[in-house]
């Protein structure tokens, strides 16, 4: 065949094809929509991706080509079963426009973006109404029922077309604001009063008057930053520093029904009623799937009793495709999901939520940058180096529920063991990136020097000592405490080159780079080359020695990688004389300190946007700070303690002067 077949083929074909490719992508993303809630490749992600952003393009092409082909007199009289089963694709077309309730929104910016989803929508249902008037065939080329079906359909694709920037509409943040305001309740209206009552219950107190908080704070609060009232947030306080297991299922349930409220419209139809923040357009739902059961089913039989006997097999067999994989995915599926063994099914499953924490090393990067030069070559001339550094990450931990109950033993400690004993003691340990595990070691004067600078650098300076400790130890496998350690290591590293954002505001990913290029320099090789001399410098461990070993005898070794070998040095030399564990306790307790102080600082925002795109450890430690009575960013950011502290310190210093000035007199 040769090009001017291939264009007649296509032109004959085209409307065939598009329509069965845009019935593909939506039982694509029917099937896929619930993937998103789980770690999946980068590769299954970009299809999803791929497909959302195709489910409106390749519909309105059909369209498009749907209206052409009324020029050309394709739908003559002698052929009216052709244009009778063609009349039902534009309806159908425009149901698949609507989408799909399990992806409303693909990314969080979708949300923000309703207004110009609204016009998009209206256009694309005047393209249909316009397609269908065009295309309806005349005189009794269609019969009375199907002409009744055909609208019921198109009536329910405009719903769908109406009601998709609505929902996006209602989760977009200023909606979120306005409908998910923490009001306080209680007796508990100030900070102090709270802290004060919660380290007075710890010490021994009665637990009276708090007892009728029998719900959680509504998680939708923290990710518009709105902190939830001091009463609620004493009692889940109360409740969970005691029962880690209630604390990791409430706050995988929080970030998986979060997720539905933000991307999906199954949040509507079977989130918990104390969830619900208002009566919409969905309460109509359970009709409208009634009216789709009977749309169908009616269709189905008319199909089955009078259209066999068309000559047009293939636009016949197009058109039962269609309508039966309509009736599925709109009608059968969502009533099934009603059923009460079925939908507790699906609400366990949907409420558990992905904890894998990822990985990313930096010495491991240059590693695997020498032994794959041909892709690093590749990538550079295809400008591509920067993304395929960060998709090509370390496989995830599954260990995160280790680093959990760390997470939760030292929040736990910090109220149990009464170090928070009043509001300043409070905020400092809010604030606390390490120092506490260093002052309780008692290594506080050798190694608080690396914690006095900005939290990125201090994150590049003990990722590499954590692994020159790791790799110098003899059976660094065999420490369960090392391998957390070096795990949370990974993680802020990852944080910091992949997500800066999320690592703090200002986090600079340039100084991930900047690490590797001085280390480049201190190996003063061409890590792209292999040759005898360095054969084995390609495996991480390998190398991390040569690094450190380099460091320790070179006098103008960089600065970054000299202090790290140096903060290893002092770390070594914590470890007992048969034992290790005190050098992977303080390790382990810095760690735990940064990922809770990255956490608290990450607008919930961000962690909002991460859901999207599989969501982040870091929103997990997040939401267990929050349900453990932690200070909210918002409470960080208005501080009115700050300004009083210096309306005190000025009318102290000022009242010498002040006296002075009456002795003169």
């Amino acid at each position: 065949m040769g090009f001017s077949g291939a264009v007649l083929w296509w032109e004959e074909w085209q409307l065939h094809v598009l329509v069965l490719t845009s019935l593909f992508l939506q039982c694509f993303l029917f099937f896929a929509g619930v993937l998103r809630k789980r770690c999946i490749p980068s590769w299954l992600r970009f299809l999803i991706w791929l497909s959302y952003i195709g489910s409106d393009a390749v519909p309105i092409y059909a369209l498009a080509i749907l209206f052409n082909s009324t020029k050309k007199q394709e739908w003559a009289v002698s052929t009216h079963h052709h244009s009778s089963e063609r009349v039902l694709w534009v309806p159908i077309l425009l149901v698949h426009l609507g989408g799909q309730d399990g992806i409303t929104a693909y990314n969080i910016e979708d949300n923000e973006l309703w207004k110009r989803h609204v016009v998009t929508a209206v256009s694309q249902v005047t393209v249909a109404i316009y397609v269908l008037y065009k295309s309806w065939p005349s005189g009794y080329s269609i019969s009375a029922i199907e002409s009744i079906l055909a609208l019921f359909l198109f009536f329910y694709g405009i719903f769908k077309c109406i009601r998709k920037p609505w929902d996006l509409k209602k989760v977009s943040i200023n909606s979120l604001v306005d409908s998910t305001g923490s009001k306080e309740t209680g007796q508990i209206n100030s900070l102090h009063v709270y802290v004060r009552s919660a380290v007075y219950y710890f010490c021994g107190g009665s637990d009276e008057g708090n007892n009728n908080y029998m719900t959680f704070w509504n998680p939708f609060d923290a990710f518009v930053d709105l902190a939830p009232s001091y009463s609620e947030r004493l009692w889940s306080l109360k409740v969970l520093v005691h029962n880690q297991d209630a604390a990791h299922r409430l706050a995988q349930s929080a970030l998986s029904v979060t997720f539905d409220r933000l991307y999906t419209k199954e949040s509507l139809k079977t989130m918990p009623r104390w969830y619900t923040c208002s009566i919409d357009i969905c309460t109509i739902i359970p009709l409208v799937s009634a009216l789709q059961v009977l749309v169908f089913v009616l269709i189905v039989t008319f199909h089955m009793d009078g259209i066999r006997a068309s000559f047009n097999h293939t636009e016949v067999t197009i058109t039962f495709i269609l309508i039966y994989c309509a009736a599925v995915m709109e009608a059968i599926i969502p009533s099934a999901m009603r059923i009460k063994s079925i939908h507790e099914w699906f609400n366990q499953q949907r409420h558990q939520w992905p904890d894998q924490v990822a990985q990313y090393n930096l010495i491991g990067y240059l590693a695997r940058d020498k032994r794959h030069p041909w892709l690093k070559k590749l990538a550079t001339l295809l400008c591509c180096k920067d993304l395929l550094d960060q998709l090509w990450s370390m496989a995830p931990s599954k260990s995160s529920p280790d680093i959990t109950k760390l997470i939760h033993g030292y929040i736990a400690r910090g109220w149990t063991e009464h170090h928070i004993k009043d509001t300043p003691t409070y905020r400092a340990f809010n604030d606390n990136r390490g120092q506490w595990t260093l002052s309780r070691e008692g290594c506080g004067g050798s190694l608080e020097w690396s914690l006095r600078r900005p939290f990125d650098e201090s994150v590049i300076l003990w990722h590499l000592a954590t692994d020159f400790c790791f790799h110098r130890t003899v059976t660094p496998s065999s420490h369960e405490a090392a391998r957390r350690c070096r795990e949370m290591s990974n993680y802020m590293a990852y944080l910091l080159f992949v997500k800066p954002d999320m690592l703090m505001t200002g986090a600079r990913r340039s100084l991930f780079r900047a690490a590797c290029k001085d280390i480049q320099c201190l190996l003063n090789e061409d890590l792209q080359q292999d040759g005898p001399e360095n054969t084995l410098l390609d495996d991480q461990g390998e190398l991390t020695l040569n690094i450190a070993q380099r460091a320790m005898i070179t006098d103008n070794a960089p600065h970054i990688v000299r202090e790290a070998r140096w903060l290893s040095t002092c770390l070594m030399a914590l470890r007992n004389d048969d034992e290790e564990d005190k050098m992977w306790r303080v390790i382990q307790g810095v760690w735990v300190e940064m990922l809770c102080f990255s956490a608290g600082r990450c607008r919930g925002y961000l962690h909002a946007k991460s859901l999207g795109s599989g969501g982040e450890y870091l929103s997990y430690v997040w939401l267990l700070l929050l349900y453990m009575g932690m200070e909210t960013l918002t409470e960080k950011m208005q501080r009115t303690e700050l300004h009083e502290d210096r309306i005190a310190v000025g009318m102290s210093s000022a009242a010498p002067m002040a006296a002075t000035s009456d002795e003169n007199v």
